[in-house]
């Protein structure tokens, strides 16, 4: 039988010519997304907006003047200003700041989910790279075995089965290494126009040692820094700061102005009046207190609802970073070398003529397989480090 030798290295060494393509690193990725993000730029002039609208806080109504006839005999002007009880004015300027830090935690919010978005197509594409390493061995490795069994056939030293299965292994191998392509190139689009870059790049390699990376967080605060649960709480912030607002409302109001009733020789300080506004329908501003105070209780309620919800992805993120832990690191101590035992124990039967292609074949995926899985664990570990870290806003 024809002698066959094939070299199998890692397939995670495997690099493969990419021409002049440059390599982006994550954190670049993530800079130049947050530079072009319109999400994220809007949310910057949101915040611009809260704080132009900080002068709007003493907002006076429009004064009232007018020409008439008091007694009869002339027209003369006059005029009337009234104003809210002094303290809404500063309780307007406190309820805006709030909404200055609410339009800036939504910024936060913002930026969260572009570093979220960036670093898991950026994962997602160095996992797709790694396996396409894989599949370029595989693929290369096949066409050989398939050439060879054609030959061996036409020369009568193997039967059909033997040939027609090695030619059906390698065009299934072919057809998923030209699908690879594909998904990579559609990944490299998504990347490229995320972060405005025009020039085809390339990802850093997948990190082949993050186990160390591993960390637990197990309590209530751990998500204390999440955008979504601080919006919440300034939204909640701003509910109370309005039922201050609402109550000062209810208070009386005062009012000045230029009039003057009386004949044209009245004395000039004769013609001022003073006054105040009575708030003398109570019930509606009580109301309005009440509604107040009422969207107090809501946002507290939504606030630990949200917690709550976050606390249980919390706990699912640590349990599959855990779990996929253990299951790399046993492919990392175990699995590889059983599949790169697998690969050298069929090299060697296969030589001696003890292994047809059919057996061959089939041992040599099984310890692909074992590879793909290796990468697998590698891929689903770091993305539930990167869940835990979108949580708890550590990207």
């Amino acid at each position: 039988m024809f002698r066959f030798c094939l070299l199998f290295p890692v397939f995670f060494t495997v690099s493969i010519k990419l021409f002049s393509q440059n390599i982006i690193t994550e954190a670049e990725a993530v800079n130049n997304a947050l530079k072009n993000s319109p999400n994220l730029s809007a949310a910057t002039f949101s915040v611009l907006q809260q704080k132009q609208l900080l002068k709007s806080s003493f907002n006076l109504p429009n004064p009232e003047i007018f020409i008439e006839s008091p007694t009869g005999n002339f027209y003369t002007p006059s005029i009337t200003q009234s104003v809210e009880f002094p303290s809404v004015y500063g309780k307007q300027k406190q309820l805006q700041k709030q909404q200055v830090q609410l339009a800036e935690k939504e910024k936060q919010l913002t930026e969260n989910e572009v570093k979220y978005q960036v670093k898991q197509l950026y994962l997602d594409l160095q996992y797709q790279a790694a396996l396409n390493g894989q599949l370029y061995i595989k693929d290369t490795v096949y066409e050989k075995i398939a050439l060879s069994a054609s030959r061996q056939f036409e020369a009568g030293q193997i039967d059909y089965l033997q040939k027609l299965f090695a030619e059906t292994e390698y065009a299934e191998i072919h057809n998923q290494y030209l699908q690879q392509q594909l998904i990579i190139g559609n990944l490299q689009q998504q990347l490229q126009y995320l972060t405005a870059t025009t020039e085809t790049f390339i990802t850093e390699p997948l990190n082949t040692n993050p186990v160390n990376n591993y960390f637990v967080l197990t309590d209530s605060l751990s998500f204390a820094l999440n955008p979504s649960v601080q919006i919440l709480q300034q939204q909640n912030n701003i509910a109370k700061k309005n039922v201050e607002l609402q109550k000062a409302k209810s208070l009386p109001g005062l009012a000045f102005g230029y009039f003057n009733q009386g004949e044209k020789s009245t004395p000039v300080y004769n013609r001022f009046r003073f006054g105040f506004t009575l708030p003398l329908w109570y019930g509606q501003y009580k109301s309005i207190i009440s509604g107040a105070k009422t969207a107090v209780q809501i946002n507290n309620l939504k606030t630990a609802a949200l917690q709550q919800q976050f606390y249980l992805q919390l706990k699912q993120a640590e349990n599959e970073a855990a779990m996929f832990a253990r299951t790399y690191q046993y492919y990392q101590s175990t699995g590889i070398k059983k599949a790169d035992e697998i690969i050298a124990v069929s090299n060697r039967f296969f030589q001696s003529g003890a292994y047809d292609y059919i057996t061959y074949l089939r041992n040599i995926n099984t310890a692909y397989i074992i590879q793909q899985k290796y990468l697998e664990a590698n891929k689903n570990y770091q993305q539930a480090l990167l869940t835990i870290k979108f949580l708890t806003a550590t990207l």
